[in-house]
């Protein structure tokens, strides 16, 4: 079975190229599993049964990525690189992703609503504006919440992870 089996010494090379196949493969799968959401939105009929699939890998892939980043100390590792070199930080570009997130269903849906449903310039106009600003007041603290505090709170978690793996500081002996 090989379960007590010493494991060989391998290439460092060999192992980094692995991984960056691997990490190129996840991509690719994440673009198709993307262009296949798009496409199958445009030839069936809206609803979720489609694309429910596609949708669960996409999520899934990230959600696992975050725990396990998160669980490894590597995350907060990650923010810490890219606020080096980035005039933006994390949070700041996470804060205004969500804001434009936010904002953009908003506009699509008052824009859907106006046209869809009202009759005359009026009633459109009223119908754009209580349909955007109530999807603004539904969607914009969802995006905050999972962006924003979702990153905050991963960042925190790789943080206590990393303490205890180098040990704590203020321990007694």
């Amino acid at each position: 079975m090989g379960l007590f089996k010493k494991r060989a010494v391998q290439d460092e090379r060999v192992v980094n190229m692995k991984n960056k196949i691997y990490a190129e493969l996840y991509i690719l799968i994440l673009v198709i599993c993307a262009a296949s959401v798009v496409i199958k939105r445009f030839v069936y009929e809206p609803g979720f049964e489609h694309i429910s699939t596609e949708l669960t890998i996409l999520i899934a892939g990230g959600l696992y990525y975050t725990y396990r980043s998160a669980k490894l100390g590597v995350f907060s590792a990650e923010v810490e690189l890219h606020d080096r070199q980035s005039k933006w930080s994390m949070q700041k570009k996470n804060l205004v992703m969500s804001i434009g997130l936010g904002v953009v269903i908003a506009l699509a849906f008052g824009i859907n609503s106006a046209v869809q449903y009202a009759e005359g310039f009026a009633q459109s106009v009223y119908y754009f504006l209580l349909t955007a600003f109530g999807s603004l007041m539904i969607y914009l603290p969802v995006f905050i919440m999972l962006l924003v505090v979702g990153s905050e709170l991963a960042k925190r978690k790789s943080e206590r992870e990393i303490d205890k793996m180098l040990g704590d500081d203020d321990e007694k002996y």
